[in-house]
């Protein structure tokens, strides 16, 4: 065999090779059955290159890349600065919709980060490979705890300028309730007492028996009753003393009022 068939051999085993090291890394998928979305985000949270990418907590993909993007903005306006381009297995594909929720998220408490893909509902129509799709931030833990101290230290400013004024507080506090298990116990001796009781019972009695006569005062057949006192009253009020009289003579009363 001659140099050159040894050497051409050679270079195409060692092509060979490097492919199905580069396939078996996931550098190269020349027979994956993947589909891709572009993820937006502002803040990756530590999601990297070959990141996991789950579905309801099965991996059905990873993270390809992620790419600065500073002048995209979504059809809403909003400016969202990082691309993260994700593959995703052709058997999960039809488990995300258009609904989906796409979370950057934790495996344990010092686990790899990875993103997580709620599915969509049925009624939702599904992505075409390489759509846009807006993911959720993750909370920045160094913001919250940066805000956790500026709290606690306006929180101990504010109690050290008021020191006297809280003691103040608590002193009539500690005051109020003393006077109030004062009250309570005063209360407990006036139940104790026969006469008081009975005096409270005859009061709720007579509230009562208001309520009942007011009650009746409201009635429909008390209004009727005030509607012919008043067309009498009414009637009445033209009529002077002769008239009155005639009225009581013609209807055979005899009467020396007038």
């Amino acid at each position: 065999m001659k140099v050159e068939t040894k050497v051409g051999l050679l270079f195409v085993v060692s092509i060979i090779l490097v492919v199905i090291f580069a396939s078996a890394m996931g550098v190269i998928s020349p027979f994956s059955n993947t589909r891709t979305l572009n993820v937006r985000y502002n803040y990756a949270g530590g999601l990297e290159d070959g990141s996991p990418v789950r579905v309801m907590g099965i991996k059905v993909g990873k993270v390809r890349r992620i790419e600065f993007e500073p002048d995209y903005k979504t059809d809403k306006g909003e400016e969202v600065k990082l691309r993260v381009v994700i593959e995703v297995d052709k058997k999960a594909w039809t488990s995300i919709r258009k609904d989906s929720k796409f979370f950057i998220n934790l495996a344990g408490v010092i686990g790899e980060k990875f993103l997580e893909i709620s599915p969509g509902s049925l009624e939702a129509s599904e992505f075409d490979s390489g759509d846009n799709v807006r993911g959720e931030d993750p909370p920045r833990i160094d913001q919250l705890i940066s805000q956790s101290y500026g709290l606690a230290g306006k929180m101990i400013d504010f109690m050290e300028k008021n020191e006297g004024s809280a003691s103040n507080i608590i002193h009539e506090l500690d005051h109020l309730f003393t006077n109030f298990n004062k009250t309570l116990a005063m209360l407990d001796k006036v139940q104790k007492n026969k006469d008081i009781s009975r005096m409270i019972d005859n009061t709720v009695k007579i509230t009562d028996d208001l309520a009942y006569l007011t009650g009746n005062l409201r009635s429909k057949k008390a209004e009727e009753t005030y509607a012919l006192v008043y067309k009498l009253l009414f009637r009445l009020e033209p009529l002077d003393g002769p008239q009155i009289k005639k009225f009581l003579q013609d209807e055979g009363i005899k009467a020396r009022i007038f």
